[in-house]
């Protein structure tokens, strides 16, 4: 083997050793919970360049919106009365 091809070869070996390193170290992914997608929606509402009226309203459905999850999630946890 000449040089150049040995060379070749190692750099070939070193990039694919990278790659496969590279791939084994991603997180598990996950879905949001509700409070995290809460918090994402308000980040980027802010980064939007509202009026402070049109930001306080749309703040406030996010909120009531998130106040309406936490309501029906407490409703279907309730057993149903029956007598």
């Amino acid at each position: 083997m000449t040089i150049t091809a040995r060379m070749l070869f190692a750099t070939l070996i070193a990039i694919g050793i990278s790659v496969l390193s590279g791939c084994a170290n991603h997180p598990e992914l996950r879905p949001y919970s509700a409070e995290e997608t809460r918090q994402l929606q308000l980040e980027a509402l802010a980064r939007q360049g509202l009026t402070l009226e049109q930001y306080e309203q749309r703040r406030a459905s996010i909120l009531r919106a998130g106040r309406a999850e936490t309501v029906a999630e407490t409703v279907q946890a309730r057993p149903p009365i029956s007598g």
